[in-house]
């Protein structure tokens, strides 16, 4: 375990400013499956696909995007960080063989979401574990935070993916 940490470590440093990457390779993977992810410290969906949408004490919200036509249709157009993400997804419905997930939170401001692993947990079923990192500096109101997960497997698609965030989980279907 201390050598996994020595060789995260050593990426960290060696790829300093490219957090995307350093998160990637930390994170827990079966080897047929390819994982790609971007932290995004705001609301990049439009109105009526963001978790503000959900009911009152949902917390957790995910989106699944097999398509470029359907991620024009759920990222807002003043979102570039999540659009040039989408932008480099070879989508499974475009003759691809990605999808796209989107975890939302709404937590505190000086939280951020960082994905912890992807595991299977059925023969077409993954569990994508997000970690919140950061303080909380008190009871401030409530931020969305965004984290974009591109799934790629080896296998096919996964017909359904599991988002779980501090023990709150929320399923999509693919």
């Amino acid at each position: 375990m201390r050598r996994r940490a020595v060789v995260a470590g050593t990426f960290a440093v060696a790829t300093a400013g490219c957090t995307d990457r350093v998160h990637d390779l930390a994170a827990s993977t079966p080897r047929d499956l390819g994982v790609r992810s971007r932290y995004v410290p705001e609301d990049p969906l439009v109105a009526a696909e963001s978790v503000r949408a959900r009911p009152a004490g949902m917390v957790t919200h995910a989106v699944s995007i097999r398509s470029a036509g359907e991620a024009g249709g759920v990222f807002r157009s003043d979102a570039p960080a999540a659009r040039s993400f989408a932008d480099g997804t070879a989508f499974l419905d475009d003759g691809g063989e990605s999808v796209l997930v989107v975890a939302q939170r709404l937590t505190a401001p000086g939280v951020d979401l960082r994905l912890g692993s992807v595991n299977r947990i059925g023969d077409r079923s993954l569990r994508v574990a997000v970690d919140e990192v950061g303080h909380r500096p008190g009871d401030d109101d409530p931020a969305i935070q965004t984290l974009l997960v591109r799934l790629t497997d080896a296998r096919g698609p996964p017909a359904r993916v599991v988002v779980s965030v501090e023990g709150d989980r929320v399923g999509v279907t693919i």
